[in-house]
């Protein structure tokens, strides 16, 4: 990345973060082009399933509508594989500016790193020795992963993580939950509770560190548009990445009028 072309590397322009403008914050989120797909080959999103991958958020919003975008997001996926320091550098520059620029206004600026990736930004050492965290410890950093092992060292106090459940990893999802932490999960139509766990509705706005604790994050599914949408909608749902809860409500029921009629037929035979 040249600098005749060099782009700004997060961008604010999303109809969710738009939402956290009402509590008076701004986000810029840094989007990446998914899974393996740059020329190198190179997964960007360790842990992501087949599910995961297929009905990834690149193929929904502008990243499904725009060539241009999409695009943005490969070349910025390359500059990051080809020179991962000078990226970094970039970076930290951008992020600098723009603390500087909200704070003249007076206003709150977080940054959320892995829109489209799953990088463990808290192992890159970019100034000094410090991780972008570390460099900036005043400001709060957020993210989605799907990478369990990043819960089992301590992340810096600025930055927060909420796991990512998918059709592969649910085993996980509830050990995690269990301990204390947050989990997102896809469903169909958000239920109040699942599994025993609240459900609080993720979709009002993208700010995940202002979440309460101990809660699965429900997201709806968002419908991949552009080329090939339509099957990769249904494949989320028929591999399970999509929890249907409309069967889950069907499935409880059936269960709830067995236990009655076999409590009814006990009854009777005594």
């Amino acid at each position: 990345m040249t600098k005749e072309t060099k782009k700004p590397l997060l961008s604010k322009n999303n109809h969710k973060t738009i939402k956290g403008e009402k509590f008076g914050i701004t986000t810029y989120i840094l989007y990446m082009s998914p899974f393996t797909a740059n020329s190198k080959g190179i997964n960007v999103c360790s842990h992501a399933s087949k599910g995961c991958a297929e009905s990834c958020l690149v193929g929904s919003g502008m990243g499904g509508m725009y060539e241009n975008v999409r695009n943005g997001r490969i070349r910025k996926t390359e500059y990051f594989l080809s020179d991962r320091t000078a990226f970094l550098t970039d970076l930290k520059n951008e992020i600098g500016k723009l603390i500087e620029k909200h704070t003249k206004k007076g206003e709150q600026v977080v940054f959320r790193l892995n829109g489209t990736s799953d990088l463990r930004y808290e192992k890159f050492k970019i100034f000094e020795g410090k991780n972008i965290f570390e460099v900036y410890p005043n400001v709060q950093f957020y993210d989605y992963t799907k990478n369990w092992l990043r819960f089992d060292t301590e992340l810096p106090a600025n930055y927060h993580l909420t796991f990512s459940r998918s059709e592969t990893n649910n085993d996980k999802a509830m050990e995690i939950l269990a301990r204390g932490y947050n989990v997102a999960m896809v469903f169909d139509n958000l239920p109040e509770t699942y599994k025993g766990y609240k459900v609080i509705n993720g979709d009002e706005s993208d700010l995940r560190f202002k979440d309460e604790k101990n809660v699965i994050v429900g997201l709806k599914y968002k419908k991949i548009t552009g080329t090939g949408g339509k099957e990769k909608n249904l494949a989320a749902y028929a591999s399970g990445f999509v929890i249907k809860t409309e069967v889950d409500e069907v499935i409880n029921k059936v269960a709830k009028a067995y236990k009655k009629a076999e409590k009814s037929l006990v009854v009777k035979q005594k």
